[in-house]
């Protein structure tokens, strides 16, 4: 009776023989073997770069995002070219998606985009960043903008104090006038989605926003005078209608500044909060045309009890036409009704604006243009212990432009450029001022 016998067959492969195997496995759809054979020349060369590879593509096919994650990241550390770190940074992000971790997939496509090897592939990575961002239920914006303005301050133009076309012999104080200088800002929001189906939606915000004010003329105020901050907690629920859309919106925000002491050299912390609640209705009339409708109540209380509560009730109404050229027209009509405890913020204010934009880059730039008029009405305006006949009328002239540059990208951000001006009319010359600034803009692709 003869015995059974079982034959066992090694091979022995170098290293780079073994590389070959594993990313042939990979390409034949078989990544059980690569990853087995990539692993074994990883417990030899831990940071041997085609096997990580080999590792990042193969894990998240086996059920191991992670693994696949972590493979990945290493092996954009060792990679020497661009090339390489572009397949590497795409691979983790993929992983990274695999496992639903949206927000860091979304870090590793941004990576990818600084080291894309051709405009074709960064497309295809812009295209995959935002299908991305559609997933997440996390969306995140960050946006900064450097501006010099004439009068960062919003002060007068003059300084004698004139009310109603007459000289009351008084000056405007320094810190009213107009200065030149900087301003900074710096705002970060992100949102998550509590709920989504195919008919609604509900998101809940946080938004926080700070500004830094450097003043370039010579002056003894402080520029920490001109510093502002705001952080808002908010809720949002849309819903689609049969026609349009119909969201409600609750905010509470808190606003924080600085108010100058009697000498002028010195600031308090000053602050008020807020409590909004509006309603929006979007309405698509055809294709092209969409109606829009706003309305907001909104409560703010000041810290300083000198000018307590205002109760503010606003209301927008709007249109919006795609001309044949895909450029889109907008214009909107805004009325608001403010009732303080103090009377110099008791008024009421309409606002008609509009704005172009061009659906195609002109040249190197992508635009849009708006504009406006607004007339502000203070019936029972104060100024020292004196009643102003008639009130206070400010009319405002406003307008704006916003230029991009989508072909100049870093990361998935791109530059821009934004300009305004405006010109404020009114029976208190306090507050008639010229206000030109433009300044550089960040903003995100996806």
């Amino acid at each position: 009776m003869g015995a059974g016998a079982t034959a066992q067959t090694t091979v022995d492969l170098n290293i780079d023989q073994a590389r070959s195997i594993a990313t042939q496995a990979l390409l034949s759809n078989d990544p059980a073997l690569a990853l087995q054979i990539a692993e074994a020349i990883l417990t030899q060369l831990p940071d041997d770069r085609a096997a990580l590879i080999v590792v990042a593509a193969a894990a998240p096919q086996l059920g191991d995002p992670d693994r696949g994650r972590v493979a990945g990241a290493r092996a954009f550390a060792v990679s020497r070219t661009d090339a390489q770190k572009y397949e590497a940074a795409r691979l983790t992000a993929l992983a990274a998606a695999n496992d639903q971790r949206f927000t860091l997939a979304t870090f590793w496509l941004r990576r990818a985009l600084t080291v894309a090897p051709n405009d074709q592939e960064r497309t295809r990575t812009l295209r995959d960043a935002r299908g991305v961002s559609r997933l997440n239920p996390w969306s995140t914006q960050l946006s900064f903008s450097l501006a010099p303005s004439n009068n960062v301050n919003g002060g007068a133009e003059g300084e004698d104090l004139i009310i109603a076309g007459q000289d009351t012999g008084g000056n405007i104080s320094q810190a009213g006038l107009a200065l030149a200088g900087w301003r900074a800002s710096l705002g970060f929001g992100t949102q998550y989605r509590l709920h989504q189906s195919r008919t609604n939606r509900t998101t809940v915000g946080i938004q926080l926003q700070t500004a830094r004010a450097w003043i370039t003329e010579d002056t003894t105020l402080p520029d920490e005078a001109f510093d502002t901050a705001s952080y808002t907690l908010s809720l949002r629920h849309e819903r689609a209608l049969e026609r349009g859309t119909l969201t409600f919106r609750v905010a509470r925000s808190l606003y924080e500044y600085r108010r100058l002491e009697n000498d002028e050299r010195t600031t308090q912390y000053q602050n008020y909060d807020t409590w909004l609640v509006g309603v929006d209705r979007r309405y698509p009339l055809n294709d092209r045309t969409v109606l829009s409708l706003s309305v907001n109540r909104e409560q703010l209380s000041y810290l300083n009890t000198g000018i307590g509560d205002i109760a503010r009730l606003g209301l927008i109404g709007g249109v919006s036409y795609q001309l044949a050229s895909g450029d889109q027209i907008s214009a909107s009509f805004a009325l608001t009704d403010s009732d303080g405890d103090n009377l110099n913020y008791t008024s009421g204010e309409q606002t008609l604006s509009g704005s172009y934009r061009f659906a195609d880059p002109i040249g190197p730039m992508s635009l849009a243009l708006g504009g406006g008029l607004r007339w502000s009405d203070y019936p029972d305006y104060r100024v020292g212990f004196s009643t102003i006949p008639g009130g206070r009328q400010d009319t405002t002239v406003f307008a704006n432009a916003n230029i991009g540059f989508p072909n100049v990208s870093y990361a998935g951000f791109t530059p821009g450029l934004r300009i305004d001006a405006n010109r404020v009319k009114s029976n208190v010359s306090r507050f008639e001022r010229t206000t030109f600034s433009a300044g550089l803009t960040i903003s995100s692709q996806f």
